[in-house]
């Protein structure tokens, strides 16, 4: 009776927990509530911010972004021991279609008359940026120097020249009568030494560097129905012997690259649309890059 005893208590210690779900809504939820339900009931509801939704989850559990009409301003990462998930049980952080967004706006003053319509500002970060209105990507146009800019520039088309970002208004318009944003936060979503985890239901843009790194040690990882678009530099990029999947996603309007691998990355992707009119699609420093499996190179 003991041994009987003994072993069910070992396959009971041995079993996963089941997964719980936590629901996040940067509208109405606050980060002092449990985190448990979609909406507030008493101490109970949606927390606001994702990354404290992750500092809540263990291994296999379920978290829900609330789509709303304002995007989510945050980075995330899902890193180490605890935020990862298992064979039959991945960690699942679920968009939903909500926007997680990396962009800021500019400081008071910080946009200076160029000439004619066109208008400078030097942000903080800058080696790979991006320029927004009202939450829409404008075109970039390629220059090297300010030269001859009013005439290279169409309203509302910016330039990267200079260690400056450069943006042609409308007629006698100025850059604060618009909703204008730039890259400011650095990377949406850092996956590292981590495993069976599920990134799902988002659209990420406006970040300086990438929508999202997986930068070492990860495997088994998937990104589902992802829109990766106007990054600074790759909508994905792959590092160290990391294994992603991506599915059903698209990658376009990044700054350098739409996807990006290197070291002994290996990238498969699937059903997914990779835009190759604009900047280069793949850019395969090493590691390997296949698209419904066959190499890109």
């Amino acid at each position: 009776m003991r041994r009987l005893l003994f072993t069910l208590v070992i396959a009971m210690l041995a079993a996963p927990l089941p997964a719980r779900e936590w629901y996040v809504n940067n509208t109405f939820g606050n980060d002092s509530l449990s985190g448990r339900l979609a909406t507030p009931k008493g101490k109970d509801g949606p927390l606001k911010r994702i990354r404290v939704a992750l500092c809540l989850a263990m291994p296999g559990d379920q978290i829900f972004v609330a789509k709303t009409d304002e995007p989510y301003r945050e980075e995330l990462s899902i890193a180490g021991r605890c935020l990862r998930g298992l064979r039959d049980m991945p960690l699942v952080v679920d968009g939903g279609g909500a926007t997680l967004d990396g962009t800021v706006v500019a400081e008071q003053g910080a946009w200076r008359h160029a000439a004619g319509d066109v208008f400078a500002m030097r942000p903080r970060r800058l080696t790979y940026q991006q320029l927004f209105v009202s939450g829409k990507p404008l075109t970039r146009v390629m220059l090297a120097s300010t030269m001859g800019i009013e005439q290279e520039l169409r309203p509302l088309e910016w330039a990267l020249a200079e260690g400056q970002i450069l943006v042609r208004t409308e007629a006698n318009r100025l850059p604060d009568s618009y909703d204008l944003r730039h890259a400011g936060l650095q990377t949406g979503i850092t996956l590292y030494n981590t495993h069976h985890v599920r990134v799902q239901n988002f659209i990420i843009q406006g970040f300086q560097q990438d929508g999202i790194n997986a930068h070492e040690l990860v495997r088994d990882c998937e990104l589902v129905n992802v829109e990766l678009r106007a990054n600074g530099r790759s909508g994905l990029s792959v590092g160290g012997g990391s294994r992603v999947t991506v599915r059903n996603s698209n990658s376009y309007d990044n700054g350098v690259s739409q996807v990006r691998s290197e070291g002994s990355a290996r990238i498969a992707i699937l059903e997914s649309d990779i835009d190759k009119r604009s900047v280069m699609p793949f850019d395969q420093v090493s590691g390997e890059i296949t698209v419904d499996g066959e190499p890109v190179f």
